[in-house]
């Protein structure tokens, strides 16, 4: 996935001096061999001003922070999409989710920084913490990008 992101950028000539803001977003899944890849493509990432997003135990917790604050801590990517179809009546990952939790994105916002900040404040290595998404930080960049046009 990383070799396609980097044959992408040098192929279309996109570089971060560009204004151009990239992101790799990858599932931990809470499986210590993907959190080793995943911190053996760093070094990369940077060369590449790629900025690498994790998601553990799976994308969909950020879904789920749209609807809760805590009691987040699922075992696996299926527990937390059973979680959303029970909150949300259906989930299916193909599904547009966005009119569903647009007007709770703020407080989404709010809890994954706290949940970031506090692994943060304890010591604790965020590609191992449970839960969390950084997903936010690319709802801050299209939220600046939009203000300064």
């Amino acid at each position: 996935m990383l070799e396609d992101l980097i044959n992408y950028i040098n192929n279309e000539d996109i570089k971060s001096e560009d204004e151009c803001k990239i992101f790799l977003v990858i599932d931990t899944d809470l499986n210590e061999n993907r959190i080793k890849k995943i911190e053996e493509i760093i070094p990369k990432c940077q060369k590449y001003n790629i900025e690498v997003i994790t998601s553990a135990p799976t994308f969909e917790i950020w879904y789920l922070m749209h609807y809760r604050k805590n009691k987040l801590k699922f075992s696996t990517s299926q527990d937390v999409k059973k979680e959303l179809e029970k909150i949300n009546g259906i989930y299916k990952e193909n599904m547009d989710m966005y009119q569903s939790i647009i007007e709770m994105l703020e407080e989404a916002k709010k809890t994954a920084l706290n949940i970031e900040q506090k692994a943060k404040n304890d010591n604790k290595d965020l590609f191992r913490s449970n839960p969390h998404t950084s997903i936010y930080k690319i709802i801050v960049a299209i939220e600046k990008y939009k203000n300064n046009k």
